[in-house]
């Protein structure tokens, strides 16, 4: 093997992820060369095995948190699980949801006219079919004259 071929693999020689041929290679190669043999040295400073890390120990009250919790779960009704599962992922805050009530319902109430402005356009709106008889307007109605449409006005318009 090359030197850059072993530098290549000296990670997996130092984890011993290597095949016992190539790392028998390694080993003697690293005898030899002196150059190898101080990369490795650098590496197993800096790389560390999994085997060497402190393994972290839980605590002794994690079974009886976690028998409490499965407790709870099994007690809570499944449509109640359910609910809170939708609902967590929705972020309601009591402020900003106010607000957008608050705006709707004044909305509404701005957007609504009232009995006096109902029927000051219903006003304008008959003055408007008066200005129309008077000026001679109905000649641009779309019912032609003597038609039979326009005939079921005319029987309409003296009904009223």
């Amino acid at each position: 093997m090359s030197h850059t071929g072993i530098q290549q693999q000296l990670l997996l020689y130092l984890d011993g992820d290597l095949p016992d041929e190539t790392m028998q290679q390694i080993r003697e190669h690293l005898s030899a060369c002196a150059d190898c043999a101080q990369r490795l040295a650098e590496l197993a400073a800096i790389w560390q095995p999994e085997n060497k890390l402190a393994k972290e120990r839980p605590s002794p009250f994690l079974w009886t948190r976690l028998q409490a919790r499965i407790k709870e779960y099994e007690q809570t009704p499944a449509f109640a699980r359910d609910l809170k599962n939708i609902l967590r992922g929705i972020p309601v805050r009591p402020f900003p949801a106010l607000a957008v009530i608050v705006a709707i319902v004044v909305g509404i109430y701005i957007g609504t006219p009232q009995e006096s402005q109902r029927t000051d356009r219903a006003q304008r709106s008959i003055q408007s079919l008066g200005a129309v008889d008077d000026l001679g307007l109905d000649q641009f109605d779309v019912i032609p004259p003597g038609s039979l449409g326009s005939t079921l006005v005319k029987v309409s318009k003296t009904q009223k």
